[in-house]
């Protein structure tokens, strides 16, 4: 039996495209002019690797939010988790001494945080919520996207700079649903 899915029609798509959210939820998006049949046989043809992605996000482990948390607004934790991204940035840029343009906090769909290469940085408002090692180890990254915007050797060793054990982080962040 195939997973339930929610078919999604855009006006600009080109292509049939399957995605899997944090919940589970799986979501095929297909332009305006395809049928619903192709679009039932595309899915069928890609089973597989929905079940991997699917069993994947059911082995990721849920961000624990403290209950008083759970009465804040978005803007409430954007606003709180800009202060402590900062205050981040502050602490550790006082090793790497980069500049950067704007930082934000949003909402992301897959992502703990991203870098632009104008240097503009970006990070997820439940970074607020991991523990702080974690939290670490993301600003860092971005931060040192700012030097090297890939993952190089240099940039791992720019990262190193900090967070000797960042690999072991990496492992545990990728345990957590974004």
């Amino acid at each position: 039996m195939l997973p339930s899915y929610t078919i999604k029609r855009h006006s600009r798509s080109k292509h049939i495209r399957i995605t899997v959210n944090a919940e589970a939820k799986v979501i095929v998006t297909a332009p305006r002019h395809v049928s619903e049949k192709r679009v039932h046989e595309f899915f069928a043809s890609q089973i597989s690797w929905v079940e991997e992605v699917l069993r994947t996000v059911e082995k990721k482990r849920p961000l624990i939010i403290p209950p008083d948390m759970t009465q804040d607004s978005l803007a409430a934790c954007r606003s709180r988790a800009l202060k402590f991204v900062l205050g981040r940035l502050r602490f550790y840029n006082e090793h790497y001494q980069f500049s950067y343009n704007r930082v934000s906090i949003k909402k992301m769909s897959s992502r703990w945080g991203s870098c632009s290469s104008e240097g503009n940085m970006s990070f997820h408002y439940r970074l607020l919520f991991l523990p702080i090692e974690l939290a670490d180890y993301v600003i860092v990254h971005e931060l040192c996207h700012l030097k090297e915007l890939n993952h190089s050797h240099r940039f791992w060793q720019l990262v190193r700079e900090t967070i000797s054990d960042c690999k072991q982080r990496k492992r545990v962040l990728d345990s957590y649903l974004v």
